[in-house]
């Protein structure tokens, strides 16, 4: 499933992949990653109570993948078993917490929401600024790897490398407004939760 939020409002978009092939994955979900920040969203307070049985990683993805993008999954690597419902809430937290925070920012982001449910892909972005200079949509598809061009003729003269600047250029955030907002959502959970930069 994927969501486009682009001018205060939120498009779910769901895509049955096992109709494109039985194995499909976006090729976003190929990228190289890396983790950097990890959470047991245990309070720091000893007054507030534990919520989650669970923890979150937070990743973003590497390489030459032209858009920023930050990747969350649970953290089953704690003692104990976490069952699949205490994994699914803590991720579901810890991702309305970015998107709150990427909404008070005023940053419009696409979603993915893939390895049923396991893992979320936030693409915060650039206001639209490509809609009407491209022959491609800029929707979460596209940011994911599948390119919807808007008519024949686009998808004829489409070329990788064109695609992959203009989305780097055009929609992404740049590296230093990526590294704030990194930045900011870890000293966000740092200020409520246990949690560790990872380096």
């Amino acid at each position: 499933m994927g969501a486009d939020c682009i001018a205060n409002n939120l498009h779910f978009h769901l895509l049955y992949t096992n109709e494109i092939a039985p194995d499909f994955v976006f090729p976003i979900e190929a990228a190289e990653k890396a983790l950097f920040f990890r959470t047991n969203l245990k309070h720091k307070s000893p007054d507030e109570i534990n919520m989650y049985q669970c923890g979150v990683r937070f990743g973003e993805v590497l390489g030459n993948w032209p858009v920023r993008t930050l990747l969350l999954s649970p953290d089953t690597s704690g003692d104990g078993e976490v069952s699949l419902e205490d994994a699914q809430e803590a991720l579901a937290h810890a991702v309305g917490v970015i998107l709150n925070h990427l909404i008070d920012k005023n940053i419009p982001h696409n979603l993915l929401i893939a390895d049923e449910g396991m893992t979320v892909y936030i693409i915060p972005r650039k206001f639209d600024l490509l809609i009407e200079g491209v022959n491609f949509f800029t929707s979460f598809e596209s940011l994911c790897g599948i390119v919807k061009c808007k008519n024949e003729a686009g998808y004829k003269n489409m070329k990788q490398e064109e695609i992959c600047k203009r989305l780097n250029t055009g929609v992404s955030l740049k590296d230093s407004e990526f590294n704030t907002l990194k930045k900011e959502l870890m000293e966000k959970f740092l200020s409520e939760y246990d949690g560790e930069e990872v380096v």
